[in-house]
């Protein structure tokens, strides 16, 4: 295989795409183009034209960074593009991370010992507690029932 890492945004058909390959949630358009572009830094593993691997930091740039959306599409996994992604990150962490600044990240079920090689934690541990998360619901998602429900 012949692929690069190369620091670009994917499209919102693209990005749509990842999530969907590992079973994650997509999100209407306007939302990814109003969204990515926010990010601080972000990297895409790139083969024969086909973007098959994702990874993005969001945060203030100072004291808090946020590692999103570490994706490679299955067929892809296990051959050490997410970890050529992750260095990557680091790299970008290492020179703009300040003393003390927080780096957050959400690891999917199963794949946090991917992460702990980089230094983070599990939680939680005897001095940090659980993360946690809230999925959003507007107004107009409340209208409708979920797809599973219909």
């Amino acid at each position: 295989m012949n692929y690069q890492i190369v620091e670009k945004l994917p499209t919102p058909e693209e990005y749509n795409q990842l999530r969907q390959s590992v079973g994650w949630g997509i999100y209407e358009r306007d939302v990814i183009e109003q969204a990515l572009p926010k990010s601080l830094y972000f990297v895409c593993a790139v083969n024969n034209g086909e973007i098959i691997g994702m990874a993005r930091i969001i945060g203030d740039a100072g004291i808090a960074y946020y590692i999103q959306d570490v994706i490679v599409k299955p067929d892809y996994q296990r051959q050490g593009i997410g970890t050529q992604m992750m260095d990557k990150i680091m790299e970008y962490l290492r020179f703009h991370a300040n003393n003390n600044s927080v780096i957050g990240l959400m690891a999917a079920k199963g794949k946090e010992a991917f992460y702990t090689p980089y230094g983070f934690t599990v939680r939680p541990d005897e001095r940090l507690g659980s993360g946690m998360t809230m999925w959003w619901k507007t107004e107009k998602s409340l209208l409708s029932p979920p797809e599973d429900s219909r």
